[in-house]
């Protein structure tokens, strides 16, 4: 019976030391994988992408990468952070690693989309909101009615207190802008309305909100100019009347809007029909009433008010 009582007592421990065989195994394969790497891969080359604003010795060097340096321990955001902080018209580095001994750094770089005033001089901003440089000449879009506070080349613009409302607007309303694909033609941001920005689009103005769905707004303005019906004359397409819905107004006439878009409309079959341009009057006509509230019948087919 002795015997019998001893045996799963060797068994027991003969599956702790297999354990133990393991993790040790283990250990040793990771030690040398480790040393493998820091041995071997080491950077004998480095190449750079997609840069057009810097060189590629100034973004190299900005990296701070070294010949020699270790392949493996080279990491995308500690570079990202260290070039973004030198080179501000780069938006980002990514980090390609090429075994043994190769790195690519593909750069994008932020291009110049608008021209605001801060501390007395102009300054370049990218549509994301960062500055990029000081400039003698304006360039891109300029932005009137808001300064910058303490700017910083490489930074998002800071703004005072009481524009913060504006200062928050201004980079979804330029990014929504971009994928519109209507970036290029802006021409000025008008922001010293207190609770709109007025932005110059060719001929014609379009007149935002502070916040909403930008994207859906410039939806329903270029329905209006795929439907044919916009004359060839400008106009203002306001987005602040109602929500999912543009007035158009005629500048050098009354402030009275005018609906264009029907609230249920959808791009592709809401077409901004236009009634014939009178001439003003000084008369006391219908038309010079107070504004007209839209029109709630559920046609598809926007409603348009006579210009006063």
């Amino acid at each position: 019976m002795a015997r019998e009582r001893k045996h799963p007592r060797r068994t027991k421990r003969r599956g702790r030391f297999r354990f133990l065989y393991k993790l040790i195994s283990l250990v040793v394969v990771a030690a040398a994988m480790v040393t493998a790497c820091v041995i071997f891969f080491r950077v004998n080359e480095v190449r750079v992408e997609g840069n057009s604003h810097y060189t590629p010795q100034e973004i190299i060097e900005a990296s701070e990468i070294e010949m020699g340096d270790n392949l493996v321990t080279l990491w995308t955001w500690q570079i990202n952070r260290l070039v973004g902080s030198k080179l501000p018209y780069v938006q980002r580095v990514v980090v390609g690693h090429t075994f043994p001994d190769k790195v690519t750094l593909q750069v994008v770089e932020r291009t110049v989309a608008a021209t605001v005033e801060g501390n007395g001089r102009q300054w370049l901003m990218a549509a994301d909101g960062y500055l990029l440089e000081t400039t003698g000449q304006s360039q891109g879009i300029a932005i009137v009615g808001l300064e910058v506070v303490d700017p910083q080349a490489g930074q998002p613009m800071q703004v005072s207190e009481k524009d913060q409302s504006k200062g928050k607007a201004i980079v979804p309303l330029m990014e929504a802008l971009k994928r519109a694909g209507k970036l290029d033609q802006c021409t000025k941001f008008d922001c010293s309305a207190a609770s709109s920005i007025l932005v110059s689009y060719g001929i014609h103005q379009l007149r935002f909100p502070l916040h909403g769905d930008y994207d859906r707004m410039l939806e329903l303005f270029q329905a209006a100019l795929d439907s044919g019906q916009v004359p060839n004359e400008p106009r203002v397409f306001d987005f602040t009347i109602l929500d999912n819905r543009v007035f158009m107004q005629n500048p050098k006439q009354s402030d009275k809007p005018e609906p264009s878009q029907d609230p249920e409309a959808t791009p592709s079959d809401a077409p901004a029909s236009q009634s014939p341009d009178p001439e003003p009057s000084a008369s006391a006509e219908p038309a010079a009433s107070p504004s007209p509230e839209p029109t709630a019948t559920p046609s598809p087919e926007p409603s348009v008010a006579p210009e006063a």
